[in-house]
């Protein structure tokens, strides 16, 4: 279905100007004047921050940019600490309001790399491109970009007036870019460096191209100390400004960290640790991925369901994560992001969701007509419905061991943890079936229940149970097709179909549950198998479910922290929930709004 779509935000758009230059129509002002761009981010940013001197002094540099425009003070960041040969990360978070969209900023940054300083430009098409592979849909809110193991780039798509106040954490560098105040006031507002000024970190720098002396005197009014230093480029000027308060929250040290369970959750958690320097000891009671965690097929989709629906933010985040993370690292793990066709019961769910798919891009979310659907899935559809190009499928158990397969992590497997208790002087001691004492200052449940911790409710138990039909070589399915449960493309030979939702602890297959998902495949597709007999009964698990449908991830007392209750999106949203722990355990920028901690708070069933 082609329809004129008001999208809720609106790209930005570049072109040459007369004197070569690229010129934002929006703002009628210049992105980037060519001659000196690459030259003026080094030395109003990278140098005006003295960042070359924090990659060999500091763990973990933490960044704001007000503006993110074509990117180049980021690409530039990253092209410097690559070179500096340094171990420390760049958590890098960047506001914008018109972002492009990945065709435009492509061709934008290639006309630009041009007259980048011949030193780098190798380095930067390598970048570009790496961004360009991450490079999220236009949506509105936080997107996180694991680009390689030592930077993290988040985006936040919105007002810089709107964002800010949802953004948690202390930041040690700001970059203020951003159209001239005339052309752009909200990004010099009072308003907005209060909030600067509230993210500050102890001896936190900030630099900005822009001297004019209006945007001075509202630094200084709200603590920052602003002196000008000279500078590349045609303005021969930029603002240096530094935090004069000081604060006791800086980044947290963290040398090692246990973590209770090796399933997708535990897993994640292991690798995003890891990927800090931190060495992890990973304790599992079985094997890695014995629970719910090793389904032959795990579906991973958004759930649609408008710009203030929770569910539908948590599981864009994890669906973004979860592909951006394997398009770096996930080589050996057969996946596919095939796409799915997401039925509807009633006019009423069909009617949000149109309302919705108005207001965000093709690439996430368009309606389609029974014809379009069959299309695209290859299969005669029940009904017309949405596609989701995102969506598709993972394989959990080779996931899981890639996430594993990580120096600083040691897997204790075969290993029952006994009881978990505080210690006065070692933080918490774990203790193993065998007798054997772990004793560590830092702890993180990722058992799936909450049997480790009395304090920790909401939890629940349900039963499902996976169905498989062998490959219909003469009936091609090409994408996941979904409503009330899901059926797979033929993946090793067979369609997975589910899943069933019981309470109960029958850990046998069985044959009405078989049925029960036959029902449900011909509600999706009609004419893909008439035999009911011809399905046969896969693996059962139980999820980990709670009252909400949102797992309890974070902090539950002093050094000791959860990731559990993750239900049928474990794969989807457990791996970025890690990344989402981490950051707060390390005190680095969180990768979404600040009122995700209430609502993720493990212990918000139990007040």
């Amino acid at each position: 279905m082609t329809t004129t779509k008001t999208l809720s935000i609106e790209p930005a758009r570049w072109q040459v100007g007369d004197e070569g230059e690229l010129y934002a129509p929006l703002y009628d002002a210049v992105y980037a004047n060519l001659s000196g761009v690459w030259g003026r981010a080094q030395s109003v940013f990278v140098e005006g921050c003295e960042l070359p001197s924090r990659w060999q002094r500091d763990r973990c540099i933490r960044l704001l940019e007000t503006g993110f425009g074509l990117g180049i003070n980021f690409l530039t960041t990253w092209a410097s600490i690559k070179a500096s040969d340094s171990i420390a990360r760049l958590q890098y978070v960047a506001i914008e309001k018109h972002p492009f969209t990945a065709q435009d900023l492509r061709s934008a940054l290639q006309a630009s790399v041009a007259t980048a300083p011949a030193s780098i430009t190798p380095v930067l098409e390598g970048l570009i491109e790496q961004l360009i592979a991450q490079w999220p849909p236009l949506i509105p809110g936080f997107h996180s970009l694991p680009l390689d193991d030592q930077t993290t780039l988040t985006l936040v798509f919105g007002d810089v007036d709107s964002v800010l106040p949802s953004i948690h954490g202390r930041f040690d560098a700001f970059y203020l870019d951003g159209f001239a105040p005339d052309r752009n006031p909200a990004m010099w507002s009072l308003q907005t460096m209060q909030h600067l000024a509230r993210l500050a970190a102890d001896s936190a720098i900030a630099s900005s191209g822009c001297g004019e002396d209006s945007v001075k005197r509202t630094l200084q009014s709200v603590g920052f100390e602003v002196s000008k230093r000279e500078c590349f480029g045609e303005k021969p000027e930029s603002l240096s400004v530094k935090c004069t308060e000081k604060f006791l929250d800086s980044a947290t040290r963290v040398e090692s960290v246990v973590v209770i369970g090796a399933g997708i959750a535990g897993a994640s958690i292991a690798r995003q640790l890891a990927t800090r320097g931190i060495s992890v000891t990973l304790i599992e009671r079985d094997q890695p991925a014995s629970g719910a965690s090793g389904n032959p097929v795990a579906v991973v989709r958004p759930e649609p369901g408008g710009a203030t629906n929770v569910i539908a933010e948590f599981s864009a985040a994890g669906v973004g994560w979860l592909q951006r993370w394997l398009t770096t690292h996930g080589k050996s793990v057969p996946h596919d992001f095939c796409g799915a066709v997401r039925l509807l019961r009633d006019q009423r769910r069909h009617d949000k969701l149109a309302a919705y798919a108005q207001t965000v891009p093709d690439e996430w979310l368009h309606e389609v007509s029974v014809s379009e659907a069959t299309m695209l899935c290859g299969q005669s559809v029940a009904t017309e419905g949405f596609f989701l190009p995102r969506a598709g499928w993972v394989d959990p158990t080779a996931f899981i061991a890639t996430l594993i397969d990580h120096p600083l992590i040691k897997l204790k497997s075969g290993t029952e943890v006994k009881q978990l208790s505080p210690n006065a002087t070692e933080g918490w001691c774990v203790e193993l079936a065998n007798h054997e004492k772990i004793f560590s200052r830092y702890v993180a449940l990722a058992t799936a229940f909450a049997d480790l911790s009395s304090s920790v409710d909401g939890v629940d138990s349900a039963r499902g149970q996976l169905s498989v039909v062998t490959e219909r070589v003469d009936k091609p399915l090409r994408a996941i097709v979904c409503r009330d449960g899901y059926v797979t493309p033929a993946i090793n030979g067979v369609h997975t179909i589910g899943a069933t939702i019981q309470i109960d602890d029958d850990a046998k297959p069985r044959s009405e549950d078989d049925l029960e998902n036959f029902h449900r495949l011909q509600r999706l597709l009609p004419d893909f198998v008439s035999d009911a007999n011809e399905l046969r009964s896969g693996r059962v698990s139980w999820r980990a479910t709670t009252q909400d449908r949102l797992p309890l991830v974070g902090k539950i007392a002093e050094g000791l922290y959860a990731s559990i209750g993750h239900g049928s999106r474990g794969v989807t949203c457990a791996p970025w929930c890690a990344e989402f722990l981490v950051t707060q355990m390390l005190d680095e920028p969180l990768p979404i709004g600040s009122e995700w901690i209430e609502r993720l708070h493990p212990l918000r069933f139990s007040k």
